[in-house]
């Protein structure tokens, strides 16, 4: 899918290719996302440079990612997506920027994107020039993240409250810790990718510092630059509690299974040492041997059945005093 934008006082408007198929003169922004090679062709001829591929955006060496060519500066970002539907992935984000024309390449619909557009078509945004473009785009992505972190701070704290708050109705059944365990790895896989997202981010600002030139970084933009680039630093700080969180969670998850496992160990291990001294007089008095005394004594069951309970009694007696029931 490609979209043409041009830039008027009300920001990005969208406008239709040509009777040719091309790309109109007007137009100053293209957006690509899941490109075919028709529309890779057409998006190089308003760039006068080439796209990558989607292999080439995956790599993880920076010069794959960060690089100029052909007079074209070219940055890729790793971006979260996919939060809503349950399935969260990592996907490039490719910004190019040939002089006053800027293209983006996507292969998610990127809900930052989204936000952006309904912004930046507000007649107070502001966005009406390619560095501006660029620029909101950057802010649109900062806000989304930071909308991740807050979620995921959120169900970290929900998760934390589940594990060691305790419940007013006795009755009423814990969840199982094995549950959170698995909620609490969610949380983490979603933090570490927010974590990979942020930084790749982090290196496009310090590369779009030092790459692009001109309205890119003087003035309010080289302001902007810096802000978004104290913003993403912030958001690494935030990202790196909440990752130190959870793995407490979850070694505190961890920690109290293995307490609950003891705490079965320990009530099996009374229950055989109360039980042991009335099986050992049973398994006496069963024994079938001709020359038994009791056999033959009237008093002999009912004295048997004595002191298998007082045998019994007795050392539940004594481990309820000592704190062990």
């Amino acid at each position: 899918m490609l979209i043409a934008y041009r830039l008027s006082e009300n920001g990005p408007e969208a406008i239709p290719l040509d009777e040719n198929g091309r790309v109109p003169a007007e137009a100053v922004w293209v957006d690509v996302m899941q490109p075919t090679p028709e529309e890779d062709r057409v998006t190089e001829a308003f760039l006068g440079s080439s796209l990558p591929t989607r292999e080439e955006t995956q790599e993880i060496e920076f010069s794959s990612r960060f690089y100029t060519e052909d007079g074209a500066t070219y940055m890729t970002a790793t971006l979260l997506t996919g939060i809503e539907v349950g399935k969260p992935v990592l996907t490039p984000f490719t910004i190019v920027v040939a002089g006053d024309r800027i293209a983006t390449l996507r292969y998610e619909d990127l809900r930052a994107f989204r936000q952006f557009l309904a912004r930046a078509t507000k007649p107070s945004s502001g966005c009406t020039s390619t560095p501006a473009v660029f620029l909101g785009l950057v802010e649109a992505i900062i806000d989304r993240s930071a909308d991740v972190l807050e979620k995921i701070s959120a169900d970290v704290d929900r998760i934390n409250q589940e594990v060691f708050a305790r419940r007013s109705d006795p009755r009423r059944p814990a969840r199982k810790l094995e549950m959170l365990i698995g909620e609490i790895g969610m949380q983490g896989d979603l933090a570490g990718k927010q974590r990979e997202s942020l930084a790749s981010l982090e290196r496009l600002l310090q590369f779009a510092g030092l790459a692009l030139s001109g309205p890119f970084t003087k003035g309010a933009a080289k302001a902007r630059l810096k802000l978004a680039g104290r913003d993403t630093r912030s958001l690494e700080d935030q990202v790196a509690f909440i990752s130190n969180k959870i793995n407490f969670l979850l070694d505190a998850g961890l920690g109290l299974i293995s307490v609950q496992q003891n705490e079965v160990i320990r009530i099996l291990t009374v229950a055989t040492g109360i039980f042991f001294p009335p099986t050992l007089i049973g398994t006496i008095y069963g024994m079938n041997f001709k020359d038994m005394p009791e056999l033959g004594w009237s008093l002999g069951y009912p004295l048997a059945i004595v002191l298998m309970v007082a045998s019994a009694v007795v050392p539940y007696l004594y481990f309820k005093r000592r704190g062990w029931l």
